[in-house]
């Protein structure tokens, strides 16, 4: 098998998830304006995205991270589909058998999904900016960027946070499908006041990680306001969620996108009456109520 020269920074699995009946990714491309349909295999991905010539100039293998990555998506894949299964069937506010192992792999996966796309790769070459170490290339942002990726204590420092979190699933019901993007693992405040680009540490933010267009995850932190929900770790919530609800969790892969929002279905109405608020308190109170 050849080595592919495409590569996910969400990967395939997890957006085949949010195709219709007929196997249609449904994107919506917020800075054009523009709704295609797209094949899981080539969105959310560019070329060589993790290529690294400097390994191949030492006689390593170039492509040692994409193949670390593609292993645990492998195994989170196996995971969460069973999941999925069982938060399906289950009743309201019945647990989810989630083994010390699973919980582990998963957390690291949701941590470096946050850490391993185009947007977070920016974020660094932004910040890199400000320093003297300008990464002003794209060989020089891809090492800065596999750097991060390959900092034991930085993630770490991030899945250790999502692991010990309380992890609450929530069933939608409604006719309104959850949306994903291109940078999908999104943070929102304690207070519910806003969503959050990144700084997941400390004030009570969480993680909102959307599994299937009728599933959610959320990882709350052993921290006010949230540790009355320790009780419910692993658990199917009890609430049921509104459309309303779901259309404002869905705001959180308008914000977080870096440029595409997935769905399952050609309607991104409500995507486009949110975009240009970003920045604003237009939607404050309808989160605060939510």
């Amino acid at each position: 098998m050849s080595d592919p020269k495409l590569h996910h920074y969400v990967p395939q699995f997890y957006l085949r998830r949010f195709c219709d009946a007929s196997g249609r990714l449904w994107a919506w491309d917020r800075e054009a304006d523009r709704v295609f349909v797209a094949k899981p295999g080539s969105v959310a991905a560019e070329r060589s995205f993790y290529y690294l010539d400097v390994l191949a100039e030492q006689g390593h293998d170039p492509l040692t991270l994409e193949k670390q990555l593609a292993s645990i998506e492998h195994e989170t894949a196996c995971i969460t589909n069973q999941w999925i299964e069982w938060i399906r069937g289950e009743h309201l506010g019945m647990k989810v058998p989630i083994p010390d192992p699973n919980r582990a792999i998963v957390a690291q996966f949701i941590a470096l999904q946050f850490l391993r796309t185009a947007d977070y790769r920016d974020i660094l070459a932004r910040f890199a900016s400000t320093t003297e170490h300008v990464a002003s290339s794209e060989r020089e942002r891809r090492i800065l960027h596999t750097g991060a990726l390959w900092d034991d204590k930085l993630i770490a420092r991030f899945s250790d946070r999502i692991e010990s979190s309380a992890w609450v699933f929530a069933r939608n019901g409604t006719d309104v499908p959850f949306m994903a993007s291109d940078n999908p693992v999104a943070f929102r405040q304690g207070d519910n006041s806003m969503w959050l680009k990144a700084g997941m540490f400390g004030g009570g933010t969480y993680v909102v990680y959307p599994l299937t267009p009728d599933v959610v995850m959320y990882c709350y932190p052993s921290e006010e306001p949230w540790l009355k929900l320790a009780s419910f770790d692993s658990c199917v919530s009890p609430v049921t969620l509104s459309a309303d609800m779901v259309d404002s969790e869905n705001t959180a892969q308008v914000f977080m996108a870096s440029r595409f929002v997935f769905s399952c279905r050609d309607d991104f109405a409500m995507a486009r009456e949110f975009a240009p608020t970003i920045g604003t308190d237009a939607y404050a109170h309808y989160w605060e109520s939510s």
